[in-house]
Formats: C-alpha cells, structure tokens, sequence
C-alpha cells in the first residue's frame, strides 16, 4: 500500500502567540489570524513485508533505519519524524519519505506541517478515526515534547483546515472560526500579498517560552505589549471579516511593532532596511513572518504594484517566495 498526503504552511497575521498554552489563560482569551499557503509539506509512506523502519528525508538529503518501531532515534536528524511515527504506531513496517522545499527557519510553521502531513498518513494507514481536533491536540503535545518548549496550535489549524482562519482560544481550549473568503477576495489577497524569504534566522530570543516566563515573571512589559498583540488580533479578525484592504495594511504595521517590542533582535538592520525600501517604492505594510530575526517577510501592495515591489525585494537580497493563498488544508491519496 502506498499513503500520500500533503499540508499547507501558513502566513501568521496578527495574535500569535495567543495560541500558546498558557498564555491566554492569563488575558482572559485571544484570537489568533492566520492564511494557510501553497507552500507545502509532502509525505509518502509505503508499507512493507518487515516490521522495519525506514525514513528519507529528501531536502535534509538524509536516510535512516530501524529494524521496527520501538528502535527508532527519536534524538537523531530525523527524531521529529521517528517520534511522530511512534506515537502513531503502524502495525506494518514502513518507507516513510517526506519533502519540504522551504528553508529552514522560515517562520512559515513548517515543522507543524509536516506534522499534520505525516499524521493524517498514518492515521488512513492505520484506520484508528483520530479526528481533524485531535490531530491538533496530539501534534502540539508532539512538538512541545520534542522542541522542550511550549507550543501554540494556529500552524496545525491552517495546515488541517486550509484557507483563511481565525483561531479563538479561550478557557475550553481552542477554536476554528473560519472567515469565508469567495474566490475573488482571495485573488486579490493573491496579487497584493508578496511572501519573500529574507535570511536564515539569527534569532531565537521571542520563543513561546521566553514570553510565558517573561508574563509570568513581570518582566519589562512583556504583559503589555501582549495585550497590544491580542487587541491587534481581534482587529486583524473584524478587518477580514468586512474585507476592509486598507484597515488591512494599518493593521499589519501594527502586529510588526507589537512583534519588535516583544523583545531584542525581532528585527534587524538588514531587515529594517529591506522594509524601509518597500515602503519607499510604495508598499503599504510588511512583516517578518514567526518569531522573526529573519525568515519569512510579508509585504502588502497597491494593486499594481506587485512586480515593482518584488524587484524592490529581490534587488535588497530577500528570494522572493512564489505562495497563494491555499484554499484546502490537509489531503490524502491511497494507492
């Protein structure tokens, strides 16, 4: 039998963080924003006559092997995926190949994709039903026990559902609201969003963790500057709701300077100069995508304006990312 499947990565918006347990236990609540994009994680699993192992890993250009589930590394390269594939347990050994075409750190929520990817595969391998939540539930508990940080759940949300989402999480734990977008809205976010990959991260200040002991031991103003991230949020979600494009880069601007205030190093001077130059040339708003430090940057144009924005950008060293809005979240295909 041979099990493909595909996941989405996403462009986060604004009221990330809100998210991340416990976090918005402490607000009273939150909303995260975000768009699932066509840039995609890929997972092939075959099985075979033997209880072995094997995983490939093609962009990682990495093989490994064990002689059947309990003898997976799970502190190896491929730990991610060895622990993944043993929380899930298929009763049949497997060759189990992954893709991802993004460069690491690009603040996309790749590693959460290729999470759900990998899941939804194993799940039809092994017709146990988990349910859309539940690869949610486990997949954040997944990351949190491999990264040893705590971990937030929209990656999962727009990987699973697809499209444009506004992910509520309160005291019963979180929710998808999904914010219907007709295929025009969606062109038009298509041809005024530029998604361009900036520089490998030198960042890892503005982790989850750092802003749950920074809230919890008052430091700075770390509870202020996430009260800004959560009002955002909830603006960012009523902008979209009412398709309201220029709110839209007033908004955007608005995330990024809650982002730079979150701590040191969000944001560079190579980045600064890469953002101030977009808005020279016109461009309306621009954002690092994650944690920041580099990756991933949004930047929203006039109609128009795309083409001479993305010279803009590339001319300045960021790669320019070819990403649409994907309207549909996890798939799978059995052969």
């Amino acid at each position: 039998m041979v099990i493909e499947s595909t996941a989405p990565t996403r462009i986060d918006l604004a009221g990330g963080a809100f998210d991340v347990y416990p976090l918005y236990l402490f607000e009273g609540g939150g909303v995260t924003v975000n768009m699932a994009i066509t840039l995609l994680n890929k997972v092939r699993l075959e099985t075979r006559e033997d209880k072995e192992i094997h995983l490939h890993s093609i962009d990682l250009m990495v093989k490994e092997e064990a002689k059947d589930v309990d003898s997976l590394n799970l502190e190896s390269e491929l730990g991610f995926v060895a622990r993944i594939i043993k929380f899930y347990r298929p009763k049949t050994g497997l060759n189990v190949t992954t893709k991802n075409t993004i460069p690491k750190g690009s603040g996309l929520g790749t590693s959460s994709s290729l999470l759900i990817a990998l899941s939804g595969a194993l799940n039809e391998l092994n017709k146990t039903g988990v349910s859309a939540e539940q690869f949610i539930d486990y997949g954040a508990n997944i990351e949190a026990q491999s990264l040893k940080v705590p971990t937030g759940k929209q990656d999962y949300y727009a990987a699973v559902y697809g499209g444009v989402n506004a992910i509520w999480s309160e005291l019963k734990g979180c929710r998808l609201e999904k914010i219907p977008f007709d295929d025009e809205s969606i062109e038009e976010f298509n041809q005024r969003i530029i998604l361009s990959f900036t520089g490998k991260p030198r960042f890892s200040g503005a982790t989850n963790w750092n802003l749950v002991k920074g809230y919890i031991d008052g430091v700075g103003n770390t509870r202020q500057h996430l009260l800004g991230i959560k009002a955002t949020g909830l603006k960012m979600r009523e902008c979209l709701l009412a398709r309201d494009m220029e709110k839209f880069a007033i908004l955007l601007r608005e995330e990024w300077e809650n982002r730079k205030r979150c701590a040191e190093g969000v944001t560079t001077t190579q980045i600064d100069k890469i953002i101030a130059e977009a808005k020279k040339n016109g461009a309306l708003a621009s954002k690092l995508c994650g944690a920041g430090g580099g990756g991933c940057m949004i930047t929203y144009v006039k109609k128009g304006d795309r083409e001479k924005i993305k010279n803009v950008l590339q001319s300045l060293g960021a790669k320019y990312m070819d990403a649409r809005i994907a309207k549909q979240g996890l798939t799978i295909t059995t052969q």
